[in-house]
């Protein structure tokens, strides 16, 4: 069995996070993962707001009693829904794309976890600083948004930056060679979204999402801004979108300057491909780790399958290559 510090201070069967994925996660799937031994989460920033939120925590705690956590964009984050997750006495708090210190602060004093998910050195630095529970470094292979640093460098520089703070892997990691990799590189456990998304318990994606990720050789991704741009959301500076290359995207992906100039006039394109759920036009979120997801499988098969591959791998390895 895989044991990592990570693992023992959240009293977890495997190193393993459920990544929030606002919008593509729910209580759900959080439920699952979190009840077959991995730290599951969803995302809190949602259309729905705290009462969302709350219908969401519910429907974990109807699932387990085991740790789980929600997500937020710091961004976006508002006061209603931050405390509704301490009136709720959610266990842990994750946060990402943005300066979470404020946040992080409150939810100590109030006992809760939290996990910082960044994308820089200076976001490793400023986690390790907080003195949160775990930091999460995500490289740009994540599906959604994430950085311009890859996975293997950010990581093998954040181990050395974080101290004694556990320092998790995110991008890229949808098989057990990729989550040994990481392991051996100093990762006490992995966060995974794009393997998670391809499971029936992930209510809030469409079939058609999860097949065309099955589907996917791992290639057919584009890190760009396309989307945001014309969401006119404020994402902080550094930070684009992992998504599926159709149509829509690859006409605009080297023309963005353009687009931010003409917005108004392609964004009702956009939001009648959206109605129709056509995906060459609207986002489709998934990481480069897609080649790496079979089949659509139960979220405790996902986790089983590549924690036991890891741990094969990690038991093999050393013989073949020390002598």
């Amino acid at each position: 069995m895989l044991k990592t510090r990570f693992s023992e201070q959240f009293g977890l069967r495997y190193p393993v996070i459920s990544a929030p994925m606002a919008n593509h996660s729910g209580g759900v799937l959080a439920g699952a993962v979190s009840a077959a031994g991995g730290l599951g989460t969803f995302g809190g920033i949602n259309p729905g707001g705290p009462d969302w939120i709350r219908e969401q925590v519910r429907l974990v705690r109807d699932r387990t009693n085991a740790i789980f956590g929600v997500g937020f964009i710091t961004a976006f984050l508002g006061e209603p829904s931050f405390q509704l997750c301490l009136e709720e006495r959610v266990p842990l708090l994750v946060f990402s794309f943005g300066d979470p210190s404020v946040w992080v602060k409150r939810a100590q004093a109030a006992g809760l976890r939290t996990i910082s998910q960044v994308q820089t050195l200076e976001g490793v630095r400023q986690a390790a600083d907080l003195r949160v529970d775990a930091i999460v470094v995500q490289g740009n292979e994540a599906g959604g948004h994430s950085g311009y640093m890859m996975t293997l460098p950010l990581l093998a520089m954040a181990v050395d930056l974080a101290g004694d703070v556990p320092v998790l892997a995110a991008g890229g990691i949808g098989n057990g060679r990729a989550l040994a990799a990481v392991l051996a590189a100093g990762a006490e456990g992995a966060l995974l979204g794009t393997p998670f998304l391809a499971t029936p318990e992930c209510h809030e994606v469409p079939q058609f999402h999860k097949d065309l990720i099955v589907s996917s050789d791992g290639q057919d991704t584009l890190h760009t801004r396309v989307y945001d741009i014309l969401a006119g959301a404020p994402w902080p500076p550094g930070i684009g979108e992992r998504v599926r290359r159709n149509a829509f995207v690859s006409d605009w992906a080297d023309r963005e300057q353009e687009l931010s100039a003409q917005r108004d006039e392609v964004l009702p394109s956009l939001r009648e491909g959206q109605e129709r759920a056509d995906p060459e036009v609207r986002a489709v979120l998934y990481g480069q780790s897609a080649g790496m997801v079979p089949s659509v499988r139960p979220a405790a098969e996902v986790m089983a399958y590549i924690c036991a591959e890891a741990e094969r791998l990690l038991r093999e390895r050393p013989g073949q290559v020390l002598r």
